[in-house]
């Protein structure tokens, strides 16, 4: 949930994400993003006394990665060191000779077996990249084959994979085909099958009425608190 708020002259957006915790907490990000986990039963009045009370400590935090803060995003060199998120968890990116090419998951890192400089950033894209492509059609169909089980259509959608900038997943209006964001694969598998969902339930109904909001509570009660979440940390 995307909020504003106003201390004196000052106004900050922040971002609430509602947990089952005892306490608030605040969190600001390299990005600038200033985000609030509180307990699902503190009120918004709460969280804007709580704001206050910390605006000082996060005014200084705000300043400092301010002083950092690039204009644009860094061009990925695919080199050891980077970092990428891949299903809600962020690995290490580590680059290794080998005899053949490779990429796999070890533990916290993802691993570059390069049969080429360590530091060839065009080959280490291309397989970094290519092995990206297959994970995300692989757990893309297998969360959109799981959502579509909760319904009783006949005829199940082509999924594809499109770029868009502002949305997670869309559905054509005959509803025969749902194509899901490429980025959504640095999310958490619940965040993919509730985007899923979510395009799954405009196949009968193409706006966000009362009857779509019904279906998906019904498919899913807390996909309120996973939107959430896919957009506070990955939005």
């Amino acid at each position: 949930m995307k909020l504003e708020f106003i201390y004196g002259k000052y106004r900050y957006d922040y971002f609430v994400e509602f947990l089952e915790r005892k306490s608030l907490t605040l969190i600001v990000r390299p990005d600038l993003r200033i985000i609030v986990r509180a307990p699902k039963e503190v009120t918004l009045a709460e969280i804007e006394k709580f704001l206050a009370k910390k605006w000082s400590w996060m005014e200084k935090q705000l300043a400092e990665f301010r002083k950092y803060k690039k204009p644009v995003e860094l061009e990925r060199r695919y080199v050891s060191g980077e970092s990428y998120f891949y299903l809600g968890r962020q690995y290490l990116l580590e680059v290794r000779s080998a005899k053949r090419d490779l990429v796999r998951l070890e533990r916290n890192k993802i691993v570059i077996f390069t049969t080429k400089s360590l530091r060839n950033s065009e080959h280490n894209g291309r397989l970094f990249n290519e092995w990206l492509d297959g994970r995300r059609w692989s757990v893309f169909k297998r969360q959109f084959i799981k959502a579509f089980g909760e319904f009783n259509y006949k005829t199940i959608p082509q999924l594809k994979i499109r770029a868009m900038k502002r949305r997670w997943g869309s559905c054509s209006r005959d509803g025969r085909v749902v194509a899901l964001n490429p980025d959504l694969i640095k999310a958490p598998t619940e965040a993919i099958y509730y985007v899923c969902l979510h395009e799954l339930c405009h196949i009968n109904n193409p706006t966000h009425n009362q009857q779509f909001y019904d279906l998906l509570e019904s498919k899913m009660p807390e996909w309120r608190e996973i939107k959430n979440s896919l957009e506070v940390n990955f939005g």
